[in-house]
């Protein structure tokens, strides 16, 4: 009951994530009314329209999933044609919506993170979607912390259709093999590296099996989730500038980097390449319920020997997630038809869909008791982890922070730089480049 009683707190927007993860002259566009030639218009008129779909992320099974939805929703809208396309986060993403702005080729729905709203929404690129949802008869149904994410200054401009929190995998066979309590896994840094060292196996020179699987490449989704445990905020948001040269982000970096030093990791890099854990060459990894959803998909014979706990603190307990959210672009010429479709995914099914086999929690509440039958053997970790994610800041420069973040990891992890000189040489590009 109290784990009901939590969830359905959570999912209502007590919680929020801390995931603080228009230019147009023309009413319609600045204050998000539906004009008259949208409203006329009607996806199951007869008229064939091609909607295009674009969806930041390069997961296969989430992939399959939305293929799937869109198969089932063009055989019920025989005259919609849905073109989708997938592609990379950062910045593999941020200049394909650059060119695909710039050439007059915007999609006309985007599936992207809360770091494109803060960019794309001032420059009038994603569509005002106030009176859409004041007229949507599941608006009520919708969890508040989904229009929170997806809100720019006072104005919903996207909907979240799925959201995720990163807590702690371990593997219980391999901690009992190096003499650790199965049951308890590590709270702090210092904990950490101990079982981190424990849990290494090497032949030789060679890790064969990494205690804490960390990337060594794109790791702002570890640097982030740590430094904020060190008390550092890495970003200025009232005044707009970043922070993250401080000391609290360097004794971070400085920390991960020690993993590399001491011959703790298997090589990878992250939304890449294999997660070492999933393959079972490491005995502990952040993850979300997706990566969960991947390894019970794989039919791994070790699934048995997965525990969970909500995840490291220092100063405070903090873990990396965030949320995919559903946003129009405002130059699509097919408004009423992409948000027809934008609907059509917020229904209790796929959206269900979604969640079981994509992975994150669901975002409506009519499927709260569901979701949490569903995933008994999770326990009370996640639910636990939503309570410390959060996720990108909404700054315009969104990118040029990830990218600092990530080019100063690299050079800390690779021994290239010292954590400090790596984030104050960050610093100076991303303030030169805002």
């Amino acid at each position: 009951m109290k784990r009901k009683i939590y969830l359905a707190l959570v999912l209502a927007g007590i919680l929020i994530l801390g995931l603080n993860g228009c230019n147009s002259s023309e009413k319609e566009k600045s204050d998000g009314k539906v004009n008259a030639d949208q409203q006329n218009e009607n996806s199951d008129s007869g008229e064939q329209i091609t909607l295009s779909f674009l969806r930041a992320g390069t997961s296969e099974n989430v992939q399959k999933v939305y293929e799937e939805l869109i198969d089932a929703y063009e055989k019920e809208h025989p005259n919609i044609k849905i073109e989708y396309e997938q592609i990379g986060y950062g910045e593999e993403l941020e200049t394909k919506l650059n060119t695909m702005y710039a050439s007059g080729m915007a999609p006309d729905i985007v599936r992207a993170p809360i770091s494109t709203i803060a960019e794309r929404a001032s420059r009038g690129q994603y569509a005002n979607l106030n009176d859409y949802i004041e007229n949507w008869d599941e608006k009520d149904n919708v969890i508040p912390t989904a229009y929170d994410v997806g809100s720019y200054k006072g104005d919903k401009f996207g909907i979240a259709i799925s959201m995720e929190a990163n807590f702690l995998f371990y593997r219980k066979d391999m901690f009992e093999e190096a003499g650790l309590d199965p049951n308890k896994a590590p709270e702090d840094w210092d904990e950490l590296m101990e079982y981190a060292e424990k849990l290494t196996v090497r032949d030789g020179d060679m890790v064969t099996r990494a205690g804490f699987a960390i990337p060594t490449s794109a790791g702002h989704s570890t640097l982030i989730p740590f430094a904020r445990q060190n008390g550092a905020t890495l970003v200025d948001t009232e005044n707009d500038v970043p922070t993250f040269n401080d000391e609290k982000t360097a004794e971070a970096l400085e920390y991960l980097s020690e993993y590399s030093e001491k011959n703790l990791l298997i090589p990878f890099i992250n939304n890449k390449d294999d997660n070492p854990f999933d393959t079972g060459k490491a005995a502990m990894r952040y993850g979300d319920i997706n990566a969960y959803i991947a390894l019970k998909s794989k039919g791994v014979d070790w699934l048995d020997q997965v525990a969970f706990a909500k995840g490291i603190g220092k100063e405070k307990i903090s873990s990396f997630g965030g949320c995919q959210i559903m946003f129009m672009s405002e130059e699509s010429k097919h408004k009423e038809a992409a948000w027809d479709f934008i609907q059509y995914l917020f229904e209790d099914e796929n959206v269900w869909k979604l969640t079981t086999d994509a992975g994150a929690a669901p975002v409506k509440t009519s499927l709260e008791s569901q979701y949490l039958e569903e995933f008994p053997e999770i326990g009370s970790a996640y639910l636990e982890a939503l309570e410390y994610t959060e996720g990108m800041p909404k700054v315009t420069w969104a990118a040029l922070f990830e990218q600092s973040i990530v080019t100063a990891y690299e050079e800390a992890m690779y021994g290239k730089k010292d954590a400090a000189t790596a984030l104050n040489d960050a610093y100076d590009w991303l303030m030169a480049e805002k």
